[in-house]
């Protein structure tokens, strides 16, 4: 499965005591022990990053390891502010998410920020023929990480 993960999720994905590691542990255990790979970019997604310095390392050591796919920030910075400005609503935040699942054609978004989903789950938001991503968002949905979630970018 290749996936973004909401910024405000990443303690959740890597961090084992943090309160809901649990529910995120399989996304960790596919990224570290099967194909899965982190995709990211973007100035907003790389400053959010960049605030966490404690998971930045991690980050740079699944670069190194090819488990991340760093998407061409110019495109992804483009369309999140052109979809800020389609949606001017204060409750959408994760434009720059949305703009990543897009640029990436990316099936799954791991998040846990309830505020988000409604957003995540506009088909309008998508290229015509494409569908919305899935969230991940609990234990539950550890089926996702499987192989049919593997977009043609992380191949």
């Amino acid at each position: 499965m290749c996936l973004v993960i909401d910024p405000s999720s990443i303690p959740s994905v890597f961090n084992p005591k943090s309160k809901r590691h649990s529910d995120f542990r399989p996304v960790l255990l596919w990224i570290t022990n099967s194909s899965g790979r982190i995709i990211y970019g973007g100035r907003k997604y790389l400053t959010e990053l960049a605030r966490m310095t404690h998971y930045l390392g991690i980050f740079n050591e699944f670069a190194r390891a090819g488990k991340t796919v760093k998407l061409d920030g110019k495109k992804v910075d483009k369309l999140a502010a052109e979809l800020k400005a389609r949606i001017p609503d204060a409750r959408f935040n994760d434009e720059h998410i949305v703009a990543i699942v897009v640029v990436s054609r990316c099936k799954v978004v791991c998040s846990d920020d309830k505020e988000a989903y409604p957003y995540l789950r506009r088909t309008d938001l998508y290229p015509k023929g494409m569908k919305r991503p899935r969230i991940y968002r609990h234990q539950s949905h550890g089926r996702m990480c499987c192989p049919k979630n593997i977009v043609a970018i992380c191949k």
